[in-house]
């Protein structure tokens, strides 16, 4: 990447304070940036670093009073971490255009395969058959691709995925390392004491937009589908079990377990290490904090947490509190002692 700050300027649309001229070829924190690197300031406990930075460009609020810059370059954006959100896409464009566009020799593609064009296979993939591979799709080296698999259009699929067979996924998808798409989902029955395997015979549908993290784990549904909204990011450790339906926009934080069969509506936010049992409902715009456990049905529109669950607010005044039990014991063992108990 090269660019002038006034070209810069440009692509993040912003307004630009200072030298139109600097050319600037890469990004960097505001502690470490140099002349040739743009930086971004939002959070103003950083605002010291800002002002001894040497970076070439810093994007800040447009509504950020500029009169502590002395001799700064600034492009003022209504969302600095976004602006610099644009910049780091474009590099990495930069760096996934520099790949070869081709079928690698040692991949074992079906005859009966199709791969769009400008797609880039890698090393010891395996496409099985009946598999459609969308144009400019990369799949990365050890990828599995099980038979009668869809992969939209510019998809990324980085090395050691498993997408088994039937699974549906949209354009524009991500998904990183180890994740395995439609492994079977957790379903036994019991009869006479011996657990008996229920096939699972299902697919996964995953819309487009959607960014799935390292070693993630969706089931295939046991009928039908299990289903991930347009839009949709979820974070590496998660466990997403069999005929799960969510919903489009959601955040899915790293190491949520969600249990068969429950659905979650659009814009849905789960925290960190939460479990949500089987076969509830979850609203649309609901927000469940780190570390919860999620037994029923959440209306839209909700803000929870803790395990038991409760309202948000309840939940931090909870644990709040349980920073000072040992006080509170001890008080309680002094009064219970005065009262002759």
């Amino acid at each position: 990447m090269k660019l002038t700050a006034l070209e810069l300027a440009a692509v993040v649309f912003g307004e630009l304070v200072g030298d139109k001229d600097i050319v600037l070829s890469g990004v960097n924190d505001l502690a470490l940036a140099k002349k040739s690197e743009i930086a971004f300031l939002e959070d103003l406990r950083y605002f010291s670093d800002a002002l001894k930075t040497e970076a070439g460009v810093i994007f800040v609020a447009a509504d950020m009073d500029l009169s502590e810059f002395k001799n700064k370059n600034i492009i003022k954006v209504a969302n600095p971490r976004y602006a610099y959100s644009i910049v780091l896409s474009i590099i990495e464009k930069e760096k996934l255009c520099s790949i070869e566009k081709s079928v690698h020799v040692s991949a074992s593609i079906s005859d009966n395969a199709k791969i769009g064009k400008d797609a880039y296979v890698g090393q010891n993939v395996v496409v099985e058959a009946g598999s459609d591979i969308g144009d400019g799709a990369m799949i990365f080296p050890n990828v599995y691709i099980g038979r009668d698999v869809k992969i939209g259009n510019n998809c990324l699929i980085y090395p050691n995925v498993v997408i088994r067979e039937g699974a549906v996924i949209g354009d524009r998808v991500i998904i990183h390392p180890g994740a395995v798409i439609g492994g079977d989902g957790f379903g036994f029955v019991s009869v006479e004491g011996k657990m008996h395997k229920i096939s699972q015979i299902g697919r996964v549908e995953i819309g487009d937009d959607v960014e799935i993290g390292a070693n993630v784990a969706i089931d295939r549904a046991v009928v039908n589908a299990t289903k991930i909204g347009n839009g949709t990011k979820i974070d590496n450790l998660v466990q997403i079990a069999h005929n799960v339906e969510i919903g489009q926009n959601c955040i899915i934080v790293a190491q949520v377990g969600i249990s068969g069969s429950t659905s979650l509506g659009n814009n849905v936010i789960v925290g960190g290490q939460t479990g949500l049992v089987g076969h509830i409902k979850i609203g649309n715009n609901v927000m469940i904090a780190a570390q919860s456990g999620i037994s029923g049905n959440l209306e839209d529109g909700q803000q929870v947490g803790g395990n038991p669950m409760t309202s948000l607010k309840q939940s931090i005044k909870m644990r709040a509190l349980m920073r000072r039990l040992p006080e509170i014991y001890n008080d309680l063992k002094k009064i219970k002692k005065e009262m002759g108990l």
